[in-house]
């Protein structure tokens, strides 16, 4: 599978930051590209320059992934360099990961969002990203406390077969819940596949359905 960065301007010319952060794409690409059953023969990386404070990223299709990207926080003198580096870094396996899986913005015809779904796929990369890349920001980003959301893996079970909403705040957070609670439950169920399952390796599970997920987890929702 060939891999493609593609630069948007955007008004913002960077050429020796376009060429580091090509750099860094290309390189982890290749890294996930190596362990993941992708079907495609190739996968774009369409990157966008702004001014925003934060990366954004959108595996948009299997073979599109997005992301938004101010250059200044690659330059070497600015304080937020490495950091945003390894969030750059982070996002290239998590966004490959929902490549490979299948389950990105746009979905074949008949298909929807479904939010067991979307929490699960965001655990996965996670895991994902944790297993190939364990940086010290990656480890920190996708930890979670279950006390903080405890009771509301005690009450998604009422809606996690519903249709995904757009910003919906029980995989973002939000309206009186934790912020990004679906990430988090994602992670939890990742922690307990692997605690019943010790010998089995997630990325065996990119494709594997919900209801496959959810009884390797044995997590009986509404009573943990």
């Amino acid at each position: 599978m060939k891999i493609q960065v593609e630069f948007l301007s955007g008004g913002l010319i960077f050429p020796e930051v376009e060429g580091f952060i090509k750099g860094i794409i290309e390189r982890h690409a290749e890294k996930a590209m190596a362990v993941l059953p992708f079907e495609n023969d190739f996968i774009i990386f369409s990157v966008t320059f702004s001014e925003a404070d934060e990366i954004k990223a959108f595996a948009q299709k299997t073979d599109l992934i997005k992301i938004d990207i101010n250059p200044k926080y690659f330059e070497n003198a600015n304080p937020k360099r490495e950091e945003t580096i390894e969030q750059l870094i982070y996002i290239i396996y998590h966004e490959m990961h929902h490549s490979c899986r299948g389950y990105v913005g746009s979905l074949p015809a008949g298909q929807e969002h479904i939010l067991i779904n979307s929490i699960i796929s965001e655990g996965l990369a996670d895991y994902f990203v944790r297993e190939l890349y364990p940086s010290e920001h990656v480890l920190e980003k996708t930890n979670f406390n279950l006390a903080e959301i405890k009771d509301w893996i005690n009450r998604v079970g009422e809606v996690m077969w519903n249709k995904e909403s757009d910003n919906d705040s029980w995989l973002y957070g939000g309206k009186g819940k934790p912020e990004m609670l679906g990430y988090k439950i994602g992670r939890y169920i990742m922690e307990k596949i692997k605690e019943k399952n010790p010998d089995l390796d997630l990325i065996e599970l990119v494709k594997a359905p919900p209801e496959k997920i959810i009884k390797l987890s044995g997590i009986d929702f509404g009573n943990i």
